[in-house]
Formats: C-alpha cells, sequence, structure tokens
C-alpha cells in the first residue's frame, strides 16, 4: 500500500532544519507524490525495473527540472556524513602533523599536508606537481629538472 503524501518524517526533518518555508513544504509533498507514482508506474510497464535502493542512484534518476527540491534535498543527503569517523580520522591526522616543530606552519601547507596524509591511495603524478611549482613564480633561475 503507497502513501498518498509525503512522509511526516521528511516533513519534520524539513522544517526543523529550516530547509524550505511552508510554501516549499507543500511543493515538497507534491513532489514526492509524483516522484512515488512515477516509480509505481515504472515498475507496473517494466517488471523487471528496480527502484533505487540507494541516495546516489535515487539522484542519478531523478530529473533536475521535474523534481528540483527533491534533487536538492537528495544531494543535500548525499553530502552528509553517515559517521564521525571521518572528522575523527581528520583530527588525529592533525594532532599528529600539527607538532611544536611545525607550530609556525600555514594554514594551507597544514591543510595540504594534512590531505595527503589522509588520502594516501591517491597517486600523485610528480612531473606535473613540479610543472605547477615551476609555473607559479618568476624567478631569477629557472626551475629546469
Amino acid at each position: 500500500m503507497v502513501e498518498s503524501s509525503c512522509p511526516d518524517s521528511v516533513t519534520k526533518l524539513v522544517t526543523e532544519y529550516g530547509l524550505l518555508d511552508s510554501a516549499h513544504i507543500f511543493k515538497l509533498r507534491a513532489e514526492i507524490d509524483l516522484w512515488r507514482q512515477q516509480w509505481i508506474r515504472r515498475k507496473a510497464e517494466t517488471p523487471y525495473m528496480t527502484v533505487p535502493q540507494s541516495a546516489a542512484d535515487a539522484l542519478v534518476s531523478c530529473d533536475e527540472q521535474c523534481f528540483p527540491i527533491v534533487s536538492a534535498l537528495l544531494t543535500i543527503l548525499l553530502t552528509l556524513p553517515s559517521s564521525t569517523a571521518s572528522a575523527e580520522r581528520s583530527f588525529s591526522t592533525l594532532r599528529r602533523l600539527k607538532t611544536w616543530i611545525r607550530s609556525r606552519m600555514g594554514e594551507d601547507r597544514l591543510t595540504a599536508l594534512a590531505l595527503l596524509n589522509i588520502h594516501r591511495d591517491i597517486e600523485i603524478d610528480t612531473d606535473s606537481v613540479i610543472d605547477m611549482f615551476a609555473k607559479t613564480k618568476k624567478r631569477l633561475l629557472d626551475f629546469v629538472v
């Protein structure tokens, strides 16, 4: 059995965080009803089609022109962290990096160092880094490797 209106939990969440005003909440309810009816119709037309199982799948299949509020809320949902582990990992990395030896390090350098430490799995092309560094300032001597 399919409900005909927006779930109260979605309305409460949107109201509590002040994401939408009362006029937009009415539009949100209408968009969610249309969204739900669209998936019921698609499922009836093609039985092998599956309904999106995650917010990422829902955002990919969401038409931003037809459902702008639903699309915006799905984007917000995807940007929220699912746990505090990543924030805790970042703080412990900063605690290791920001020692008394590096206490005068600038914010940009500290941020870059922390990102390098946190995302160790990303490969860095040293040649492109050297080229970018060589082009940043006018130097008295040419920087050639």
